[in-house]
């Protein structure tokens, strides 16, 4: 069961979630509403698990701040007005890991976490990069913002993605073995991100949300293979 300033915390990060998320217009109505139903499923689901309810939804949290972040960075430099998520955006990144949680694999849950805060800093950075990305399937020159483009910078970027998420397990949990899985699954997840991206999205056979979702289930299910 959830203590009472566990209760509040978890209260007042909705609450700040969803005033700065319609002042900066960072995701439309119906994204904040979502955003707060995954938050909240995933603080029930997580108290089932060894995880704990307010653990896991800090580590959601923990996702979501750092894509901001990322994002509006990003945009600031490129000088490009940051675009408004909605529920597909939300649910690509997020539901893979809240499916792991409530089949009790916790380790499926921070995987997919890092996968999805890997492939965000890896895009949004990534497009920063001097050198226009190369298509991950034929290694082409193509355009900055193609999907399946990948550069150097974007690569380094998903690994302080998924480094941050295993980082942060790390100083919970203490065990360098299923941080390591979960840096390894942040990447793996990447990269199915981009060759999903370079043989699908980018013919319009497929749309972000699918490319998301299946890339961070990848990372759940190597990281649950893995860990057995």
């Amino acid at each position: 069961m959830l203590t009472a300033p566990e209760i509040l915390i978890i209260i007042m990060v909705l609450g700040f979630f969803s005033f700065i998320s319609l002042r900066k217009k960072s995701f439309d109505k119906k994204g904040i509403l979502i955003g707060i139903l995954i938050g909240l499923i995933t603080v029930f689901l997580g108290s089932l698990t060894s995880v704990g309810g307010l653990t896991a939804f800090l580590f959601i949290t923990y996702f979501f701040i750092i894509g901001e972040l990322s994002t509006r960075y990003c945009s600031k430099k490129r000088k490009k007005e940051h675009e408004t998520r909605s529920t597909g955006n939300i649910l690509g990144n997020s539901l893979a890991s809240v499916i792991a949680l409530g089949l009790n694999f916790p380790l499926g849950f921070f995987a997919g976490i890092s996968a999805a805060l890997a492939d965000t800093m890896s895009s949004e950075i990534g497009m920063l990069s001097k050198k226009k990305p190369l298509l991950i399937t034929t290694f082409e020159e193509v355009e900055t913002g193609t999907d399946g483009g990948i550069t150097v910078l974007g690569w380094v970027s998903a690994f302080i993605g998924a480094g941050l998420v295993a980082l942060m397990h790390y100083a919970l949990f203490k065990s360098i073995f299923f941080a390591g899985i979960i840096l390894l699954a942040g990447l793996i997840g990447t990269l199915i991100d981009s060759i999903l991206g370079a043989l699908f999205e980018r013919k319009g056979k497929m749309s972000n949300t699918w490319v998301n979702f299946l890339s961070t289930s990848v990372a759940v299910i190597f990281a649950i293979g893995i860990a057995g």
